[in-house]
């Protein structure tokens, strides 16, 4: 006959099992996802310094400058997003343009002029070859030989050097690789440098050149190019077409100035696709 302690040992567990059946079981939480850090912006600023900007929150910039993150916060501004705190003032136009300036004692204003900081351009990228706006798919494989000058590959080259000429705002050379001197352009050089003060950037992909054509002591050659950018506005540039080359033939009394490949003309049209 079991004793009262057992008897009690027994209701004492029917209790508890009784309360486990009565509620329902507790649910597993799952964990908090974890908080996605604000992207981070570099700035290069005019004085040689380089700051680092994200924005976490429409309240808060994150301003890490001379090897030391600051919290700064929204302030009254005419224009632009204008955050304070720390002893600085950063005030930001758009994500590309910002102005760091010293807060003196008591401001909330700064009245140092500051210094001008600017983030890189947004990358941009032609079109895939074979896609809207590309150049075209070909899978012909590019001979490694060696090109003479005067080859359509020569050409090409020429072609090469002027965008890049141009990509490293070196207006001046890339006018003199226009036939006549520059006057094929049909403007003079310093209207050629000025055409190209609207864009941020421009950049140029350069296609294999055509058959080499030869009409009235000339030959010509084109090559296909695919122009990409962006304007200074921060319109994107997307223009396609065939760059036109012409030289002298290898007839007596040519100079070696005519008998190089010069840019004739150019056939260059907005595209889709960029």
């Amino acid at each position: 006959m079991a004793n009262l302690h057992q008897l009690a040992a027994v209701a004492a567990m029917a209790a508890v099992g009784l309360a486990g059946c009565g509620r329902p079981a507790e649910q597993a939480k799952a964990p908090a996802p974890a908080a996605k850090a604000a992207p981070v912006t570099v700035y290069a600023c005019d004085d040689g310094r380089t700051v680092r900007a994200s924005y976490p929150d429409p309240d808060t910039a994150v301003v890490e400058v001379d090897g030391r993150s600051r919290n700064l916060k929204i302030a009254i501004s005419a224009s632009g997003a204008r955050y304070t705190g720390d002893g600085y003032q950063w005030w930001a136009k758009g994500m590309t343009q910002a102005q760091l300036s010293p807060l003196a004692a008591g401001e909330e204003i700064a009245s140092a002029p500051g210094v001008n900081c600017k983030a890189p351009e947004a990358a941009v990228a032609p079109p895939p070859p074979g896609t809207p706006g590309g150049l075209p798919d070909d899978r012909t494989p590019v001979s490694e030989a060696p090109f003479t000058p005067q080859s359509a590959q020569g050409a090409a080259n020429v072609v090469q050097t002027y965008y890049a000429l141009i990509g490293e705002k070196k207006y001046a050379e890339a006018w003199n690789l226009w036939s006549d001197g520059g006057k094929a352009s049909g403007v003079t050089r310093q209207a050629f440098t000025a055409s190209f003060d609207k864009y941020a950037s421009y950049n140029a992909q350069i296609g294999a050149p055509g058959d080499v054509e030869g009409a009235a002591g000339s030959l010509f050659v084109s090559v296909p190019v695919v122009i990409y950018g962006q304007m200074k506005t921060g319109a994107p540039v997307n223009l396609k077409g065939d760059v036109r080359l012409r030289r002298v033939n290898d007839v007596p009394g040519s100079t070696d100035e005519q008998r190089k490949w010069r840019i004739a003309e150019t056939a260059l049209k907005p595209s889709p696709g960029g």
